[in-house]
């Protein structure tokens, strides 16, 4: 097995091409809805290729820096059941820090994103929205996103500084440069704070169906460079629950904006499982090859076994992925 990792013929993007192909020809997709996003796999040892010191903000009991490898993910969101979403993915690439790598080989996980979703454009014709965290919320990747005509939903910084789309005039006679924007809108907390601008919504996140309290402003936001979509969010029974949303895709409701950002957390699905039943974190790969070809397999294994079901059982209620899995074993054992 890790012969064939190391040494084995495999051919990265046919590979990615191949898991995407599959994937939209057995789901129907109006919109292709990805997710990205990026995990962290403690490795210890000498001579493991890519590893790095990282922060983890999730370390359990408290966050701290762990060693090993830092993976940026990029999947498509899905359907399966009548309330049920999962992420699979198709392509997975290793951020390296600058100091583990040479200088001409350096890349941010940014520009790793990028080549997945420039290559994702050539592969799909049809619209893309793009699912990701705060993160990844920067010009660096938003305006080549724009050019592919590619939308996002994300979560909005909460000191962001919003201004108003209209620029005005700037009076004759009037001495010094030209206004390039529009005047300051009220800070992101002070809009959360006046309750008559909200409206109750009914929404469908989580598997669940809740009513929240709404706002929506449209705004330039100046480090994006581009006229954003912010949705504000408030729970009616925890008044301090507050969150902010945006998107670049002026014609989403902000029903729909929350919808989608809320289908965000099937990554992070997709990572517990690809840790605790596939050995994600725990396979003993050293060379390069072998570590990059062994994410590539373990995360291929979570699609093609979501596929595998669909095709198997294609009016079955959804069920979890260890059953999925179990009963893929299964089929595999008695033939």
């Amino acid at each position: 097995y890790y012969r064939f990792l190391s040494d084995g013929k495999f051919r990265m993007d046919q590979f990615f091409h191949s898991l995407f192909e599959l994937i939209v020809r057995t789901f129907p997709t109006g919109i292709l809805a990805l997710v990205l996003d990026d995990t962290l796999v403690p490795h210890w040892g000498r001579g493991i290729f890519g590893t790095g010191s990282f922060f983890d903000h999730v370390r359990r009991p408290r966050p701290g820096f762990i060693w090993g490898h830092n993976w940026v993910v990029l999947a498509v969101v899905v359907q399966v059941g009548p309330v049920a979403w999962v992420a699979l993915p198709f392509w997975v690439s290793l951020y390296r820090p600058r100091k583990s790598c040479p200088k001409d080989a350096f890349r941010t996980r940014h520009e790793l994103a990028l080549e997945a979703l420039a290559a994702v454009r050539l592969w799909y014709a049809g619209p893309v929205l793009l699912l990701a965290d705060g993160a990844y919320n920067n010009r660096s990747l938003v305006r080549p996103l724009r050019k592919m005509e590619i939308h996002l939903v994300s979560r909005l910084r909460s000191d962001a500084r919003l201004r108003a789309t209209k620029v005005p005039r700037q009076p004759k006679g009037k001495r010094g440069r030209k206004p390039k924007w529009g005047p300051c809108l009220p800070s992101l907390g002070r809009m959360a704070r006046q309750r008559r601008a909200f409206t109750e919504e009914t929404v469908a996140i989580y598997g669940k169906t809740v009513t929240l309290l709404l706002r929506e402003v449209v705004a330039w936001w100046p480090p994006l460079g581009c006229v954003v979509k912010v949705v504000i969010t408030r729970d009616p029974r925890r008044p301090r629950r507050v969150a902010y949303l945006m998107t670049t895709d002026l014609d989403l409701t902000p029903v729909q904006v929350v919808e989608w950002f809320a289908k965000r957390w099937t990554v992070e699905q997709l990572f517990s499982v690809a840790k605790t039943q596939l050995g994600f974190d725990s396979a003993e790969v050293r060379a390069e090859r072998a570590v990059t070809r062994h994410a590539a397999l373990t995360m291929a294994l979570v699609t093609w076994v979501e596929v595998w079901w669909r095709q198997a059982h294609p009016r079955a209620r959804a069920r979890t992925f260890a059953q999925k899995l179990g009963a893929l074993r299964e089929a595999a054992v008695r033939e």
